[in-house]
């Protein structure tokens, strides 16, 4: 008898320890600690407490609601940890996340619908509701599971091979309106300003700009399939294609990104891309100082300076437009004005003429100073950067372009000096290189005279005494033009102009007397017998003060 109840205590006691070893277990493999035990789950574990999900344990989301997957999920964890300690274990584990776990606490997304994500509006109703290329969509295609260090993160890469796949980049699913409105207000990207209100002004395509955002075609490679199958047979179904999405997307939640390749959308990864283009197959093989100039590279002791069109992301299509004929256009001023409107017509052309005043202002230079400096380096560093601007095309980079024709002129001044020369004054030719913000559209503004009242204004000896721009101009915000003078009239020019010792002639700012009818004292004056024939200076009649008339002067003669 005592046998048996021996039996059936240590029966009970067997019993009750597997209860409290299961109890214990259940509890301990519940634990987000538990999971990040095992070091080949540390990095999901790791990104889990740095991720939006911390505090909320693994088992709420891996493990569906019902008694029955609780039960299923913890004879898995046991499971693991059985092939931890005999070494069968894998090292690339895979779990399942049900949309019914997301639900729990994310069932006001199907509700309200609507969010804001990198400034997109974007909508999980139609998402997980209907079909979306004929696929049913799970949480999991769009949120991944670990996506470089972050957990349960939206995989971009998984929206752009949705709307972009198989599709003509403006239409359908990859029109731009889908995602992005078009914004009211300016941008400012690289030191550039674009108003894109006139995009709807002038009915402009998006294209125009942003034509290569879009790079790669998201092609399955059948090698893919190896990475989880070795079964010859299941990669022989590779081309039906409408089964492989129901067993991997909608059965099991593989994640699209593990099968596709990755379809980018966004300005270029690399600098290299933006020259990457069809253009290429002619005009880029090998140095090309267009692209170099382009992309502000390559010149001899310069600084790299992109262009701001570089660095926006436009590629060679962008200017030089394809027409319908399928010949390129050449590129002139029709290509800014395309998006940037009609006033780049002007700015257009005075790069251009400024740059190529430049270019033969620099090649006379070269030429003039060859015999006394001879073929050293210094010349032949001179010699290359003018050759990058001539044959690079310089409105390509009109700021780089300077900067290159500078230096030449530098290296020149460099070998005049060793040699015993009196270097070249570099200021009469570059005048421009200390404004270079104003300049990035008004290039060549150092050469541009303006009539303001009845006065001809040369901008040439402004800048050359270093005046800022924002002293004659005042910003006009949110109005076009951007600029507006500061002065009402040609009077307000006065505490610079009218000051003793100025060293300026005031015949270059009123030159008009000479034709004008001017009556003083009921007597008519004339300025042309008193400056040109009697050769009087202005201030023997004008008080430099406020530039009243000397009376006392004129009574000497009258």
């Amino acid at each position: 008898m005592r046998k048996i109840y021996a039996f059936i205590f240590g029966f009970s006691l067997l019993i009750a320890l597997a209860l409290i070893f299961a109890v214990f277990s259940f509890q301990v493999t519940s634990h987000p600690n538990f999971c990040g035990s095992c070091h080949v789950m540390r990095p999901y574990y790791e990104s889990w407490k740095t991720s939006s999900h911390y505090g909320i344990p693994c088992v709420d989301c891996h493990i569906p609601p019902g008694i029955t997957s609780e039960f299923r999920k913890k004879y898995e964890a046991l499971a693991m940890v059985a092939r931890y300690f005999t070494g069968t274990y894998g090292t690339n584990p895979w779990a399942e996340v049900e949309d019914a776990a997301c639900l729990r606490c994310h069932e006001k997304r199907l509700l309200s619908g609507k969010v804001i994500f990198k400034n997109v509006l974007f909508d999980h109703t139609p998402h997980l509701t209907q079909l979306r290329r004929g696929k049913k969509l799970r949480c999991t295609s769009c949120h991944s599971q670990i996506v470089q260090g972050t957990h349960i993160k939206v995989t971009e890469t998984t929206c752009f091979l949705c709307h972009f796949k198989d599709t003509k980049i403006g239409e359908g699913t990859a029109r731009c309106t889908i995602c992005h409105e078009i914004p009211e207000k300016e941008i400012k990207l690289a030191g550039f300003s674009f108003d894109h209100s006139d995009v709807v002004k002038y009915d402009m395509d998006c294209l125009m700009c942003h034509a290569h955002s879009v790079e790669g075609e998201g092609n399955v490679p059948k090698e893919r399939c190896y990475t989880c199958h070795n079964d010859p047979e299941r990669v022989r179904e590779y081309e039906k294609t409408e089964m492989m999405h129901q067993i991997h997307v909608t059965d099991h939640k593989v994640e699209c990104m593990n099968c596709h390749q990755e379809i980018y959308h966004g300005p270029p990864k690399e600098i290299e891309e933006v020259v990457k283009t069809p253009c290429g197959s002619c005009h880029l093989q090998g140095h090309s100082p267009q692209k170099d100039l382009y992309m502000g590279i390559g010149g001899k002791g310069v600084e790299p300076t992109p262009s701001v069109m570089f660095l926006a992301g436009i590629r060679c299509e962008g200017c030089h437009i394809m027409g319908k004929d399928g010949k390129v256009k050449r590129s002139g001023p029709f290509s800014c004005m395309n998006c940037h409107g009609a006033s780049y017509f002007k700015i257009y052309n005075e790069w251009k003429e400024s740059i190529e005043r430049k270019i033969r202002e620099a090649e006379t230079v070269l030429s003039n100073v060859r015999s006394k400096i001879g073929n050293t380096e210094l010349f032949r560093n001179a010699m290359y950067n003018l050759n990058l601007v001539k044959n690079g095309v310089g409105i390509h980079n009109v700021i780089y372009s300077e900067k290159l024709l500078l230096k030449s002129i530098e290296f020149v001044n460099e070998a005049l000096k060793k040699k015993g020369y009196t270097p070249i004054k570099t200021e009469p030719l570059f005048i421009t290189k200390a404004y270079i913000e104003c300049t990035r559209c008004h290039y060549g503004i150092e050469k541009k005279k303006i009539k303001f009242e009845k006065t001809i204004f040369p901008h040439y000896p402004h800048i050359l005494q270093k005046i800022p721009c924002d002293r004659c101009h005042i910003e006009n915000k949110n109005q076009k033009p951007h600029m507006t003078t500061a002065f009402k009239t040609s009077r307000d020019c006065s505490p610079c102009h009218h000051k003793k010792n100025i060293g300026r002639d005031c015949i270059s700012c009123h030159g008009d007397v000479f034709n004008r009818k001017i009556v003083f004292q009921n007597k008519r004056f004339s300025h042309q017998v008193h400056v040109k024939d009697m050769e009087l200076s202005c201030d023997n009649c004008h008080r430099t003060k406020k530039m009243v008339i000397n009376k006392e002067f004129c009574s000497e003669c009258h």
